[in-house]
């Protein structure tokens, strides 16, 4: 990892802390994010929901609502189909619980990831029938499930597509109603997550029957933990919600999140984007992944103790059986790729096996993903057919490659940097010859060293108050709004506890001029000297307030470390 450190000139950091109103502190991690304008840091810093953009700009939401509001009038009943993962489950119970508040009879259905695989099908439609459905509303999914919402007007009901993946076709289906903002000409944030998607649809009913907005911001929370989970970018309309989100769970309608959050001790904490993406999204994500989505659905909608109590209990024996497959799986793919040829000289990394579980084979693709800093393909097999899950890096699309290889698979879909696809077993090897021949033509961005970029030089001694708040204006942090970074050299770790798989992180304290300062660290263990006691490291790091049992205090969390030379 190479460490990267540009100053800004001091007269330009003086200049703007005056024009802007902020402190020179705030200022200079505010020109490093590349503002310059103005009105351009009044709305960063000012995130609202007056700021959301007109949910009629998407060309087909007027006939949506439209469609959806003729069925409230006819008391007619509606189905939400979410996908398995966070994001789809939070969307449509988003929208349950939106649509319910105004009077709307509505049911949810969330597949089973094991049974019934991704998208829209027939055995669903044939369920929605016969329960009297007349209309769904797919939410996360479904934008390449022409012919089951063809099959499902047969039986006389009616889809509405709402979704944020990549279309597998050139052009749209003229008669099928979508909302998806990667297919429309007039929505300009493309970065909407599933659950922003659904939430564009309740503020466009909201609207058209003029409601009370309160009824449905009240579950900001919800949309925010989709967003959240699904790695969008952070910023525009995702802004808005995970800023809403965040202060909405602080006092949650959902009673389950309640017990979630006291479980978790994130109860009266200030909560941070990485609580939601390491410790909330990863418990709900556990039942989907090993196959039983709709219970983590229930988990928002339940209002009995037991059966929260229940359910959360099943979410911690899934989470840990989710955390030994993982293991598993992510040390045998290492011995695969380390038994290439030339394990240092790949390109790619393509390795499949019938021990893997598809459910969980995406989150190892990603650490692979990271680890190497290269495209990878997992894939589970099982009685013929192969399910992958694809990672991508920076400058190589994923979705493009498959979109060009797609006469050799069943199916597939996704987005630029995380897609899958499911194929015949015995057409694997050739897919990863057109997989190897594709990555090929972008062999230029393989293997392009990491750049973390340094934000100030500043010692973790002269962090106070008045930095943690302006650091906390930046926030949500996440993809496109990186974490501010800040450098320190010539600091002891000292009291190191290791902890969670292999003993990857490790928490202790930071000892600088004589005082010590708690920290902790994520995927970092490898980088500690044996002979700890006595070394000196540099560090990129940033502060995060505490809130443990009332008592509020700072705590380091380290991105990167080096030792010291002097």
């Amino acid at each position: 990892m190479h460490w990267e450190y540009k100053t800004v000139s001091e007269n330009l950091i003086e200049t703007k802390a005056s024009q802007w109103n902020v402190s020179k502190f705030l200022a200079t991690l505010l020109l490093k994010k590349g503002f310059l304008e103005k009105d351009e840091v009044d709305n960063f810093l000012n995130p609202s929901i007056n700021k959301f953009r007109n949910p009629f700009d998407f060309e087909m939401m007027d006939s949506v609502v439209e469609k959806i509001v003729s069925a409230k009038n006819n008391e007619e009943k509606l189905f939400i189909y979410g996908d398995y993962d966070v994001d789809g489950i939070t969307a449509a119970i988003f929208l349950v619980l939106a649509f319910r508040e105004i009077g709307i009879d509505i049911d949810y259905y969330i597949p089973n990831r094991m049974d019934e695989g991704y998208g829209l099908d027939k055995k669903t439609i044939d369920y929605i029938h016969k329960n009297s459905g007349k209309l769904v509303i797919t939410v996360d999914t479904g934008v390449n499930s022409y012919e089951d919402v063809e099959y499902a007007r047969t039986l006389g009901i009616e889809v509405i597509v709402t979704d944020h993946h990549k279309s597998v076709k050139d052009e749209e289906e003229d008669n099928i109603l979508f909302i998806n903002p990667k297919l429309s000409d007039n929505y300009k944030f493309k970065f909407l997550a599933g659950a922003g998607v659904a939430l564009k649809v309740a503020q466009g009913v909201y609207s058209y029957l003029n409601e009370d907005f309160s009824k449905l911001y009240q579950f900001m929370d919800v949309i925010m933990i989709g967003t959240v989970a699904d790695v969008v970018p952070m910023f525009d309309e995702n802004r808005i919600i995970i800023s809403r989100g965040l202060e909405t769970l602080k006092n949650t309608k959902i009673k389950g999140l309640v017990y979630l959050m006291k479980y978790l001790k994130l109860y009266n904490k200030d909560i941070s984007t990485t609580d939601i993406s390491y410790f909330v999204s990863p418990l709900i994500n556990s039942l989907g992944r090993l196959g039983n989505s709709k219970l983590g659905a229930d988990f928002f909608m339940k209002t009995d103790d037991f059966e929260i109590y229940n359910i959360i209990e099943e979410m911690k024996k899934a989470n840990k059986q989710r955390r030994e497959l993982e293991r598993m799986i992510f040390d045998e793919a290492n011995k695969m790729i380390q038994q290439k040829n030339d394990p240092n000289n790949l390109k790619y990394i393509f390795v499949a096996s019938e021990r893997w579980h598809p459910g969980v084979i995406g989150v190892v693709a990603s650490r692979l993903s990271v680890k190497y800093n290269l495209p990878v393909a997992m894939i589970s097999l099982k009685d013929g057919i192969a399910k992958a899950s694809c990672r991508s890096i920076p400058g190589v699309n994923i979705f493009n490659i498959l979109k060009l290889i797609e006469n050799k698979l069943i199916r597939f879909g996704g987005h630029d940097l995380a897609a899958g696809f499911i194929a015949d077993e015995k057409n694997l090897s050739e897919i990863e010859l057109l997989f190897q021949r594709e990555i090929q033509v972008h062999e230029h961005n393989i293997n392009q060293p990491k750049f973390l970029e340094i934000d100030l030089e500043l010692s973790v001694d002269k962090i106070n108050k008045n930095h943690i708040n302006d650091i906390k204006k930046l926030g949500p942090f996440g993809l496109e709004n990186k974490h501010p970074y800040f450098l320190d050299r010539g600091v002891k770790i000292i009291d190191t506890k290791f902890f969670g798989i292999e003993n990857r992180h490790f928490n202790g304290f930071l000892l600088k001029n004589g005082k010590s300062y708690p920290l902790v660290a994520f995927d970092l263990s490898s980088k500690l000297h044996k002979n700890n006691k006595d070394m000196l490291y540099d560090i990129i790091y940033y502060p995060e307030k505490i809130i443990n049992k009332g008592e509020e205090f700072y705590q380091f969390r380290l991105k990167d470390l080096k030792s010291h030379k002097i």
